[in-house]
């Protein structure tokens, strides 16, 4: 007898929005409204912005009975932290031009820019875009900003992880050309064409939540491997690259009062080669795609699937989606 799981309004949101398009040009051309549509304030995540409101005078105007001072943050993909002078220089422009005239940089590595209004979002997205930056999953249900231990001027080992770890974050890029669509005025898709068009990693609901990724190089941790989904640990030998230990399932997020949620360390469950990379990266974010839990969002991140189903599965998967199984951890 099979047991219907009642989704959350979130993957509803995700399978209505015609790969993320939803109605997000509507809510733009909307200038009677500084705020977007209820559905749009989650399909803009994956755009790369949060609908917020300005705190320091929301209590005030509630006093007032005024509706809040909407605003919005957006987030600049930067993998591995790395950017140009030109491109910092770019965003310094950005901000004050377009948002609060601030650019905080995230633990993840990743630039934010807030105070930006409703009527400036493509304007400034597509500015980060000219920068040869973008901002398309660097919110969302996906992988997130791909973390690497950083300074790769320090040698050629750093320069390959840091390479490695731009690839993934291309290769596990979403391919919707809604992105391009509103907010590059990219042509849009006919009827057939959209009709067409896939996430072959994705699929058509994204990931049951975000997920999180980062390269280390031992000895430093400097991007706290074992707190993330997926971590590829160097290991090396005369400064050469031999592979890395992949690391699964880590999160220190914690719901208080809500016992099915917990912080975890990573699990090392093998090794791989640098030519393997991009396959064992794409083969987890499916299976976390495939098994994770979209009935609870406290409950969907890639360290309670793994815990629920068990290592031992995961190497299972692994070896049914590759072909091969990854080697004992070094």
């Amino acid at each position: 007898m099979s047991v219907t799981v009642k989704l959350t309004p979130v993957e509803g949101i995700k399978a209505r929005s015609n790969l993320l398009r939803g109605t997000l040009l509507e809510s733009l051309a909307d200038s009677a409204a500084g705020t977007l549509a209820e559905d749009d304030t989650q399909l803009s995540k994956f755009h790369g912005f949060y609908q917020q409101d300005d705190r320091d005078v929301r209590d005030e105007r509630r006093r007032q009975m005024l509706e809040p001072d909407h605003q919005f943050m957006i987030r600049a993909r930067v993998p591995g932290g790395i950017c140009t002078p030109k491109q910092w220089l770019a965003m310094d422009a950005i901000a004050a031009e377009h948002a609060n005239g601030t650019i905080r940089l995230t633990t993840r590595q990743a630039f934010q820019l807030h105070g930006v209004l409703k009527g400036r979002l493509k304007p400034t997205l597509r500015a980060i875009n000219d920068s040869l930056l973008d901002t398309i999953a660097a919110c969302g249900d996906v992988n997130r900003n791909v973390m690497s231990t950083v300074l790769p001027e320090d040698s050629a080992l750093h320069r390959r992880v840091f390479e490695d770890a731009a690839a993934v974050s291309r290769h596990l890029t979403p391919q919707t050309h809604a992105y391009h669509e509103i907010w590059l005025d990219g042509e849009k898709l006919s009827d057939e064409a959209a009709a067409e068009e896939s996430e072959p990693v994705y699929g058509a609901t994204y990931l049951p939540r975000k997920f999180k990724m980062s390269f280390a190089i031992p000895p430093r941790n400097d991007v706290d491997a074992f707190a993330h989904d997926l971590s590829f640990i160097a290991i090396a030998e005369a400064g050469q690259l031999l592979g890395y230990n992949v690391a699964v399932g880590g999160g220190m997020g914690v719901t208080h009062g809500d016992p099915k949620t917990y912080p975890r360390l990573a699990t090392v469950v093998g090794f791989c080669l640098p030519d393997q990379v991009l396959e064992v990266s794409e083969t987890i974010v499916k299976i976390q795609r495939d098994f994770g839990d979209r009935s609870d969002r406290k409950h969907a991140r890639l360290k309670y699937t793994l815990d629920d189903q068990g290592e031992e599965w995961l190497h299972e998967q692994l070896v049914h989606r590759m072909g091969y199984s990854l080697s004992l951890p070094r």
